[in-house]
């Protein structure tokens, strides 16, 4: 079919506060109209469903397993089977509705290739922004994917490198991560000059910035340096979470957007304050006026590629934001952090990247779990 009108549905267009029943017409793999099906070829009915824009998740690993043996598997892929396991961990996801992908972490060469292979249409897949091999000293969290850089001149020369294979984004490691012996979450890995080097080179080269960053120190640092978003952001101490008011009013006054990764992981937290910590934190920085995106870090043990819709739920508990105001990070919010005017919404002109589920997920976002279709540049894909 050409054009086609999706009919008997509500659709929530990414901004409204409420889902309205309507008609979306998609032709050419974008949208053409809403509200009018007049001239649409073919039409599918979807009664008693919700049409929302495709999810979007800001931070994955999709070269991981999500389980346990994580760095095993790792360790034991050959480059062509890590690229199959990526490119399965991708259309898991985009059955499940999350039409866009950051991914953080993964060798370059495979991130890059991915990215392209789905663009083309020769594999399919969430639409991928991709930052290869996260720029990280010596030793530092997540080695292992080939990105150590040490001291001004290399930190810029890595860079340069990440340009030069094409890459979407940069990410580089504020702090040591749980998932990297030897490093240490709450103690940063680089000077504020070293990652301002990072920051300052990316942005000479039309790239942003993704900092991962534990402990505060780190997230610190990276505020001061000019990233564009801090990953995690967590408030790490050596004794536990703790805010630091002092660095949330500075990720607020510098405009530095917030990626939780939030995930499903978190409701296996034993009951020591921790999480309670960390939604304080969360409510801080939203109360300062922070902009969040959503992410889950999904890959890493226990968090599924596909769960986004239950780090939604879990991230509307913790910030105790009302679910549309969570779906809205999931969609229009991420779109804008992410500098992707072209999606995150339904309105003519947009990509016809949408989900439908069962039920109205501005009002309870587990009905994000019920999918009925997905679309990708206006074609079925789930």
């Amino acid at each position: 079919m050409s054009s086609f009108a999706l009919r008997g549905a509500r659709a929530w267009d990414g901004n409204a506060d409420t889902a309205a029943e309507t008609t979306v017409v998609i032709d050419g793999g974008c949208i053409e109209a809403v509200g009018n099906d007049a001239g649409a070829d073919e039409s599918l009915d979807f009664s008693g469903c919700t049409i929302v824009p495709g999810l979007i998740e800001g931070h994955a690993h999709l070269c991981f397993n999500a389980a346990p043996d994580w760095r095993a598997v790792y360790d034991n892929d050959s480059p062509g089977r890590m690229l199959l396991r990526m490119a399965a961990n991708g259309r898991a996801m985009l059955r499940a509705g999350i039409t866009t992908v950051r991914d953080l972490g993964a060798p370059t060469d495979l991130a890059v290739e991915l990215r392209d292979a789905i663009a083309s249409g020769l594999t399919e897949g969430p639409a991928l922004l991709v930052a290869g091999s996260p720029i990280t000293t010596t030793g530092g969290h997540c080695y292992f994917m080939g990105g150590e850089a040490d001291g001004e001149a290399g930190v810029r020369k890595a860079v340069r490198e990440h340009v030069k294979a094409n890459v979407d984004w940069i990410k580089v490691m504020a702090t040591g991560g749980n998932m990297t012996p030897r490093t240490y979450p709450t103690s940063a890995q680089f000077t504020v000059e070293e990652l301002a080097a990072v920051a300052e080179e990316a942005h000479r080269l039309r790239r942003k910035v993704a900092a991962h960053a534990h402990g505060v120190p780190g997230i610190r640092a990276a505020a001061l340096a000019g990233v564009d978003t801090v990953e995690h952001c967590s408030f790490t101490t050596p004794t536990g979470i703790q805010l630091d008011t002092e660095v949330s009013a500075l990720l607020a006054e510098r405009d530095v957007a917030i990626s939780p990764t939030v995930s499903i992981g978190f409701r296996r937290w034993p009951d020591d304050g921790r999480r309670e910590s960390r939604a304080a934190a969360i409510r801080d920085m939203l109360a300062r006026g922070c902009r969040f995106l959503a992410s889950t870090d999904c890959g890493i043990p226990g968090v599924p590629h596909n769960a986004l819709a239950g780090g939604l739920q879990v991230m509307a508990e913790l910030s105790q934001l009302p679910p549309v105001d969570v779906l809205r990070m999931a969609t229009s919010g991420s779109a804008k952090i992410l500098g992707l005017s072209d999606r995150g919404t339904i309105e003519p002109g947009q990509r016809a990247d949408l989900l439908v589920v069962e039920g109205d997920p501005t009002t309870d976002l587990s009905a994000l779990e019920r999918v009925r279709a997905v679309f990708r540049g206006g074609r079925c894909v789930a």
